[in-house]
């Protein structure tokens, strides 16, 4: 037995049309799996809850990693009170590989997208990021912008 991929990372968001909005438009992903209802028996089983309806699609860059943004429509929450908190056990984020961090930087903030990390850079070797930003999609899920040195051939390093 052995895991054979990393496939995708799951986002609950609030309204999956927004957030779409949000993946494609600002950060330029494509959509890899179009929007669709999931209300199953066999998908309630997945996720643990009865009756479930949810609206889902796949967004990403073509890398074979998607990230799924899922609207749930049956049950509906509330939004979390500690969605800020990235320091609390069971927060995520999600990073993403980027051409130019400053750049990113300066899009988002723009976009009235607070940002955090530092806006020097950093003279380290791979892997280690030389430049390195967090930010938060309108949902709350916490996103993470890197630019690094190429792999060098034969690293096994992520």
């Amino acid at each position: 037995m052995k895991v054979q991929t990393i496939y995708h990372t799951g986002f609950v968001v609030e309204n999956l049309d927004i957030s779409l909005r949000f993946y494609t438009g600002l950060l330029g992903m494509s959509i890899e799996r179009e929007p669709a209802i999931s209300e199953t028996p066999w998908i309630s089983e997945v996720v643990g809850y009865e009756n479930v309806k949810m609206r889902q699609a796949y967004v990403g860059v073509g890398d074979g990693h998607s990230i799924e943004l899922i609207e749930y429509i049956r049950p509906r929450s509330e939004v979390r009170s500690d969605q800020f908190e990235r320091s609390k056990p069971g927060s995520a984020h999600v990073a993403m590989i980027v051409d130019n961090v400053p750049e990113w930087r300066k899009r988002l903030e723009a976009e009235g997208i607070r940002v955090f990390g530092p806006t020097y850079e950093r003279d380290l070797e791979y892997p280690w990021a030389r430049y390195a930003i967090y930010f938060q999609d309108p949902d709350g899920n916490w996103l993470e912008m890197v630019s690094r040195n190429p792999r060098p051939e034969g690293s096994k390093a992520n």
